[in-house]
């Protein structure tokens, strides 16, 4: 049982003073019924209403955005752009980000208030495999992509492998499991291949939608990252 208050804060009708005016002032009805206790205790069954209008309870929310060159993928930043200045959702204070994206790369983010979900898309040993489209310049040789697919040395770390497909002379896609500092870039700098364009298109089974255009978002039923994630 919750109390009547915290149930409407956490349902986004406003900050709990703010909740605790609506409700002294008989704005607030459970059941049909006006309710001025703050403290009034809701069964999961009642129904609140306020000027008519069915309140949600507080719900986890995914979210998915086509992310633009030139913002950051932060939930704020006082000197640049930051992606969560592109999403108008009563939840947004609430919103993570699960997999970050550098300021120069676009493609899918994931954003939701589910914490358990964030922690298993970004945990290692998950290998949740995230895709990505590479422009490069430079020649797409077997051999590179061998080494790609073997693992690469970095200065501090051995990546794990990776599945790579060439699409076209400079245009590749590539899956990893990881998600280190500038990863993708560093790997293909490792076999001398410039990164022209990168664009995650995939997150485990969660694709970017086709019509969904940059700097767009739209919120989703809770995806089902996590089912047949291998890369295969």
């Amino acid at each position: 049982m919750e109390r009547l208050d915290k149930f409407l804060a956490n349902a986004k009708v406003g900050t709990r003073n703010e909740v605790k005016k609506l409700i002294r002032k008989g704005l607030i009805k459970v059941n049909g019924n006006v309710i001025k206790k703050s403290d009034f205790k809701l069964k999961d069954t009642d129904i609140v209403e306020m000027n008519g209008n069915i309140i949600e309870k507080h719900k986890l929310i995914y979210i998915i955005i086509n992310k633009p060159v030139g913002y950051l993928s932060s939930t704020y930043d006082s000197h640049d752009k930051y992606i969560l200045q592109l999403i108008n959702h009563k939840y947004r204070d609430e919103l993570s980000i699960a997999g970050r994206l550098d300021k120069d790369a676009h493609g899918l983010l994931f954003l939701t208030n589910d914490g358990d979900m964030i922690h298993k898309i970004i945990s290692p040993k998950k290998n949740i495999y995230k895709t990505y489209e590479v422009k490069v310049n430079g020649n797409i040789t077997q051999d590179k992509i061998k080494k790609l697919e073997s693992g690469i040395q970095l200065k501090d770390f051995i990546t794990k492998p990776a599945i790579v497909e060439k699409i076209e002379n400079n245009l590749i896609t590539i899956k990893i499991s990881e998600g280190k500092y500038h990863q993708v870039k560093r790997m293909m700098r490792a076999v001398n291949l410039e990164v022209v364009d990168l664009k995650r298109i995939a997150i485990g089974n969660l694709y970017l939608p086709d019509g969904l255009k940059e700097g767009k978002w739209m919120e989703i039923e809770k995806p089902n990252i996590f089912d047949n994630n291998s890369p295969i």
